[in-house]
């Protein structure tokens, strides 16, 4: 786990030493141990590395291939790295290290582009390549996208890194901000892919490549999830399945806990999290010694899974470690949220994620996480509401915003008393999301933070007009079209909430404290065998995640302990934001959105903005996600001086 960075200028333009030992200096925190930097002519690469694999020296980055020509940088971790370097040693290739940043250059010398698909894991590569006489460059993000990766392309010039920090260093980079992107940032949370929060970078798009040659630069595509929807294969029984999902757990584990360094595991308590810790407890090369666990709990029982992370603990004989968090650790964190996530983030589970990893550094440096169960497995209840729903799709706008628009007036004016308005305004949240324009926005609904706050709305909080005429998921969903309803559903989740949320949470929250997040899920073998399984594996009788949910009933049968656990709900980190948002952390509120402040700024609508807030604080509704967006937003403005 590391940081790359980088750019390449114009012909006759010289990069200097000072700019990419600068720029590798903006993401020290992604690699604390060592740093590299290379300059060629007008190419230069910056590293920075969080020592897992091979702790030597001779694995420091920039790495050459042995006639020099060949540089590479690279942040992550490849899988089946061994396999592949067996196979380059066939062919007469010779490894100095025992990394597997070497066997991703060596394979690269072999296979050209054609490398990137034969790696399993996780990833963001610059290579450098000076074999023709005419340089050129290429960059490349895993399929997934679980590594982040930003650049900028403007007039021959090209600069890349793993954040935005080492970008903003980089002078001719365009720092606008575009208020479409931030229309969409305030609506779900994150900015979405390719789009970054400044005009003039974008984020690579999992699962391609960039060549740069000569000032031009082009694109290709080594994987796309889309595949993966029409794997041909034998369908599964439900014995079968499990057999499998059982054996393939273990091997998943087996080679994601390759370390040099100590791996310990996130145990929420939830399905995902203990199926990991009991796969990890479960292997050979652990018998006979405790793996750590590592687990947030909370006083309130409402909010608590740390008795059932225990649970799981006991039996199979973890060293367990147990945080109790307070608020006032939360919002200790929250001044420090644009120092972690230097492009806006919104979505509140940051805060104990964040604890989370830091608590773990404590005592390993490299952590598994369950991330991607949920989307591979149907585990969110956005999901299956988009499924039962989607059938609206076809009743034409007309008639759903005569119909819902009537009603939503009707209920209106009707709602008295606090149970009656509780349950009023969650009715006028479900009656809003259904008077959708287009497919596009029917998703985005879900997908995003829902209601009550209509997109013409949260646009009328801007001072410059975006056009709403098209929704943002109308484009992703063009390459979607004649597949299975689920499987559609799965796609828009793993490109769009997975990507930018999930994904791009946990790497940032492990990398501000010099911890490596593993995702076991999204091992190529683990999202093609989800793939394979007929949806009915994934939900069954009303019950998500159900074949996730029969092997851990299981295996908790099999330790003496209660099954009933398996069926229980997704939780995750829930935070009370909208309570926090009336009292603890009204202030700041008063200090990021006061009229006075917006007006000066130009950005908001003060009088919009200021009615908005004023519905939340007199309980007339819970905006609480998107007047946290706007916090977000603002904090991280201050701190850049965007």
């Amino acid at each position: 786990m590391c940081g790359i960075a980088g750019f390449i200028l114009k012909a006759g333009e010289t990069v200097q030493d000072s700019q990419l030992h600068s720029m590798a200096s903006a993401m020290i925190h992604r690699g604390p141990d060592s740093e590299g930097v290379f300059a060629h002519q007008n190419y230069g690469l910056a590293f920075r590395r969080l020592k897992i694999i091979d702790l030597s020296d001779s694995a420091n980055q920039p790495q050459f291939s042995e006639n020099g020509k060949v540089a590479l940088i690279f942040n992550g971790e490849i899988y089946n790295f061994k396999e592949l370097r067996k196979e380059l040693e066939k062919v007469g290739y010779q490894f100095k290290t025992k990394s597997d940043t070497e066997v991703i250059l060596h394979g690269y010398e072999e296979w050209g582009v054609g490398c990137f698909e034969r790696l399993n894991g996780m990833f963001a590569v610059g290579i450098l390549d000076l074999r023709k006489g005419r340089p050129f460059f290429y960059l490349a993000r895993d399929r997934f996208g679980i590594k982040p990766l930003f650049y900028s392309f403007d007039q021959g010039r090209f600069a890349f890194a793993s954040e935005l920090k080492p970008l903003m260093l980089v002078p001719w980079i365009s720092k606008d901000i575009n208020p479409e992107t931030l229309l969409y940032f305030l609506k779900f949370s994150h900015v979405p892919t390719p789009r970054s929060i400044f005009e003039g970078v974008k984020q690579l798009e999992p699962g391609t490549w960039l060549k740069l040659e000569e000032g031009e630069l082009s694109a290709g595509r080594f994987f796309d999830t889309l595949s993966l929807v029409h794997k041909k294969s034998p369908p599964l029984g439900e014995m079968a399945a499990l057999e499998e999902l059982e054996e393939l757990l273990l091997k998943v584990v087996s080679r994601q806990i390759i370390s040099d360094v100590p791996v310990g595991c996130f145990l929420s308590g939830g399905i995902d999290s203990s199926l990991l810790t009991i796969a990890y407890a479960s292997l050979k090369e652990t018998r006979g010694k405790k793996i750590k666990t590592f687990t947030i709990g909370y006083k309130e029982k409402e909010f608590d899974e740390a008795s059932f992370a225990s649970e799981i603990a006991k039996a199979y004989e973890t060293d367990h470690y147990e945080l109790i968090v307070k608020p006032s650790d939360l919002f200790d964190l929250i001044p420090k949220i644009p120092d972690y996530f230097d492009q806006p983030f919104a979505d509140p589970t940051l805060l104990p994620t964040v604890l989370l990893a830091k608590f773990a550094k404590e005592k390993v440096t490299v952590a598994l996480s369950g991330d991607g169960g949920d989307e591979l497995f149907w585990g969110y209840p956005h999901q299956r509401a988009l499924k039962t729903l989607d059938w609206m799709t076809n009743l034409p706008f007309a008639l759903r915003r005569g119909v819902f628009g009537g009603m939503d007036l009707l209920l209106s004016g009707v709602m008295q008393g606090p149970l009656n308005h509780k349950i009023g305004h969650q009715m006028r949240k479900f009656l809003d999301i259904l008077q959708f324009q287009d497919e596009g926005q029917f998703y985005q609904n879900f997908v995003g933070t829902i209601g009550p706050v209509k997109m013409p709305r949260i646009a009328g909080l801007l001072c410059e007009k975006v056009d709403l005429s098209r929704s943002l998921y109308s484009k992703t969903l063009e390459g979607l079209g004649g597949i299975p309803l689920e499987e559609k559903v799965t796609q828009i989740f793993i490109k769009t909430f997975m990507l930018d949320t999930v994904l791009a949470k946990t790497d940032r929250a492990g990398m501000a404290v010099g911890l490596e997040a593993r995702v076991p899920f999204l091992d190529n073998e683990m999202a093609e065998f989800s793939s394979r399984i007929p949806f009915g594996l994934k939900y069954k009788n009303g019950k998500s995640k159900y074949i996730l949910r029969k092997l851990l009933e299981k295996k908790l049968g099999e330790k003496g302990l209660d099954t009933t656990l398996s069926q229980r709900r997704k939780q995750g980190f829930s935070i009370p934001m909208r309570d926090w948002l009336r009292g603890e952390l009204r202030f700041l509120i008063d200090q990021y959105l006061s009229p006075e402040r917006l007006k000066r700024e130009g950005i908001f609508q003060s009088q919009n903005l200021d009615s908005l807030v004023k519905e939340h604080l007199d309980s007339k509704a819970n905006h609480s996600h998107l007047i946290w967006s706007l916090l977000m937003f603002q904090m991280w403005k201050e701190k850049y001086k965007a």
